[in-house]
């Protein structure tokens, strides 16, 4: 039975992955790391000798993940091969680096989740082995928290919590030394409601833990590969290619709601072109959410990759999860894991973010990244593969209603209102000139959110839709749009829009996408390049960043600044709310002006409160680790007293006596006068061992020969056959409660 424990073990702490692996990839994994270990090294401990178990175990470890996660590589499919060897060895090698730069969690491929079947393997070898090799009570639990402790590493930032699996770790580890320590089945089960208490007291201590709450994530500690600048589109800078060819079948999309599409976020103006600062990393189908809480509506998709160019993927609003559910993802085999971003198949250059000018370097074999700021999607897949590529996206769009807006305070974020100088180093003279406008437009403005939304009726009214624009969004475009064409595309009327807002304080950034599409019938809308749409948001304090379209409605440009382009009526109807209201709000903190914390009332109830957590989660820590010494302590020392020989086993027997009541004191009494006292209290069964480990103590303190290992192996067999006896006189309770007396670190 002390097997099947420490395979449950192993396989829990091999559990406790499900933060870093998806649940469904990681169960079959870890019970066959965790049961064929146990399997093995049970069947082998009377036949070969300890290191040879350990070759044979590993020999078996080799054919389990050839024969299931690198089966390409392995002869006939399931032996081991130098290839299937090399790429399991790296594996376990180099997946945690991929897994700590990686949105967890993590795809189960064979190259990552290696790992955590190599660990849960070794866990379970090594506590087979002390377990059928040893008599150690405690010792065999041992193997499986490191593995506990990788898994809570790794799977920081990622789902779920760990502590049901580190519950269940203590609970399995009492059980087997309640197993292991116990002689008989009516004993282990008066024990088990005991240990139950103590598992829940653990739990409960183990959630006021200061770091339970928010444990240190060692990803800070990993730098990402830096940016190299490449050649590449902008998709701003697309926008009119696109529109010069409106019927390009882009990708088709059904969904459970209408929507816009994002593509690309750029927040990032030099001047000249607006590019972003994205950084993306590898995700098994996570996408992190923003910090800004709100009311939000869940829209499922289902996008089919036509000639959409570039490495993004779109999608409505902010993406929670995303996975492809079709052929062409670009899985390319690597030796360690990590997925090179060339493919090898059509180009030399590495497959890039554009728009950020950056070279994804670990990606997971879906080859599918994600923005954790912004909610960007993007795939490594080179354009030809991505054609008929099929993914599924689950996104929640945010809602907003007028009394959220009417009193937002701009965010005070310094990178999204910068407005750069020019080329030569001198202050563009255009920035004084779209200062001038933007307060033209928003004049008689109350707030900083009608500022926002009189800013998009302004330029919808003030200029038109015309395809045939000239592209381009520099300062030099921006104000000949603004003043002289008064026509233009979307790009212009986005671009415009950013800038103007940026000069009035409010942060902001471009956003590229494309409208709804053209219904297809059901459910299904095809997207063409003519339906490209660009518009802008601005980031407000507790809301996030805010959408605002500034383009006109294609069939009603210059007639109505009401009428805009890709914004719902809903959304409409809350804009024209705020841009009518001309009651002056009370005054506003500005982001410079952080909210005072109301100081405690006279009686310092505030302070009480806030202390009690802390005393809770000292109280906790303290209950935890006085637990963890009774439990581990006793152990140790009986382990010490063993290597301490015949008067080491004499020691122990006295202490075990004192649990039966018997008053033994070796500092003031003889070691027969002890051993009468032991016959006394346990009975005549006890008259042989006691009396033979005192002549033998006698024997070991005065007298000349030395004593040899067969006396010493004598004494400790005494000392286990009085041991016997005295859990047959006391009870599990007793002996429970003497454990857990402060008196057992000292015994």
């Amino acid at each position: 039975m002390s097997v099947v424990v420490v395979v449950l073990l192993a396989g829990t702490a091999g559990l406790a992955f499900d933060g870093v692996f998806a649940l469904g990839a990681l169960v079959p994994v870890v019970g066959v790391a965790a049961a064929v270990p146990g399997v093995v090294a049970y069947a082998l401990v009377r036949v070969l000798p300890l290191w040879a178990s350990l070759a044979v175990n590993l020999l078996a470890w080799l054919t389990a993940v050839s024969a299931t996660l690198f089966r390409a590589q392995a002869m006939a499919g399931f032996l081991p091969s130098p290839a299937s060897a090399r790429a399991a060895l790296l594996g376990v090698r180099d997946s945690w680096k991929a897994l700590l730069t990686t949105i967890l969690p993590a795809e189960g491929d064979g190259r990552t989740i290696v790992l955590a079947h190599f660990l849960v393997w070794a866990a379970a070898v090594a506590g087979t082995e002390l377990t059928l090799r040893t008599r150690a009570v405690v010792l065999p639990v041992a193997p499986a928290v490191p593995v506990l402790a990788a898994a809570v590493v790794l799977g920081v930032g990622g789902p779920g919590s760990r502590l049901p699996s580190a519950a269940i770790l203590v609970g399995l580890a009492l059980v087997l030394a309640l197993v292991r320590a116990a002689r008989s089945v009516r004993t282990i089960v008066a024990g088990v409601p005991l240990l139950a208490g103590l598992v829940l007291v653990a739990v409960a201590a183990g959630t006021v833990l200061p770091f339970a709450a928010k444990p240190y994530d060692v990803r800070q500690l990993v730098a990402q590969p830096p940016p190299r600048p490449l050649a590449g589109v902008s998709p701003l800078d697309q926008v009119s290619a696109w529109l010069q060819n409106p019927y390009r079948q882009l990708f088709t999309v059904r969904s459970t709601a209408e929507a816009n599409w994002r593509l690309a976020v750029l927040d990032r103006f030099d001047g000249v072109t607006w590019t972003s600062t994205a950084g993306y990393l590898p995700t098994g189908g996570r996408v992190p959410g923003d910090d800004n809480r709100g009311a939000r509506d869940v829209v499922e998709q289902q996008f089919t990759l036509q000639k959409l160019a570039g490495p993004w993927l779109p999608a409505a609003d902010r993406p929670q999860q995303v996975s492809f559910t079709g052929p062409a993802t670009d899985r390319i085999a690597s030796t360690n894991g990590i997925v090179p971003t060339t493919d090898p198949a059509s180009s030399t250059e590495p497959t890039t973010n554009f728009a950020t000018g950056t070279e994804p370097t670990l990606a997971p074999a879906t080859g599918l990244m994600a923005d954790p700021s912004t909610g960007m999607l993007a795939s490594t897949a080179t354009a030809t593969a991505r054609e008929g590529a099929t993914y599924r996206v689950t996104s929640g769009i945010r809602r907003y209603s007028a009394a959220e807006l009417r009193e937002a305070v701009p965010a005070a974020d310094q990178a999204a209102l910068a407005l750069p100088n020019g080329p030569d180093g001198r202050t563009a003279p255009q920035r004084a000139r779209l200062a001038t406008i933007a307060r033209k437009a928003t004049a008689g403005a109350t707030s900083p959110m009608q500022q926002a939304v009189r800013l998009a009726a302004y330029l919808r009214k003030h200029a038109g839709y015309d395809v045939n624009s000239p592209p381009g969004h520099s300062y030099r475009s921006i104000e000949f749009f603004l003043t002289e064409a008064k026509k233009g595309t979307t790009e212009q009327f986005a671009a415009s829009y950013a800038l103007l807002a940026r000069s009035l304080g409010l942060p902001s950034r471009v956003v590229v996408g494309f409208g709804p599409g053209k219904s297809q019938g059901g459910g299904v809308r095809q997207v063409l390049a003519g339906d490209v749409l660009a518009w802008a948001e601005v980031e407000f304090k507790g809301i996030g960043w805010v959408p605002f379209y500034p383009t006109p409605a294609r069939s009603h440009a210059g007639e109505s600044g009401d009428v805009a382009e890709g914004v719902s009526k809903q959304r409409q109807e809350v804009e024209q709310e705020i841009s009518s209201e001309n009651t002056k709000p009370g005054p506003k903190p500005t982001p410079h002006q952080p909210t005072q914390k109301p100081s405690p009332g006279k009686d310092g109830h505030e302070t009480e409160i806030a202390w009690l957590p802390i005393a809770g989660a000292v109280a906790g820590g303290l209950l935890v680790g006085y637990l963890l010494a009774v439990t581990v302590l006793p152990p140790l020392r009986r382990h010490r007293r063993r290597r301490a020989g015949v008067a080491g086993a004499w020691r122990q027997t006295v202490v075990r006596l004192r649990a039966a009541g018997v008053p033994a004191s070796s500092s003031v009494l003889t070691a027969q006068e002890v051993a009468t006292l032991g016959v006394t209290a346990l009975g005549a069964h006890a008259y042989e061992p006691l009396t033979g480990l005192a002549d033998l103590a006698n024997l070991t303190r005065f007298g000349d020969a030395p004593v040899d290992q067969t006396a010493v192996d004598t004494a400790w067999r005494h000392y286990a056959d009085v041991d016997v006896l005295v859990r047959r006189k006391v009870a599990i309770p007793r002996r429970l409660a003497r454990r857990l007396a402060p008196g057992s670190l000292l015994r």
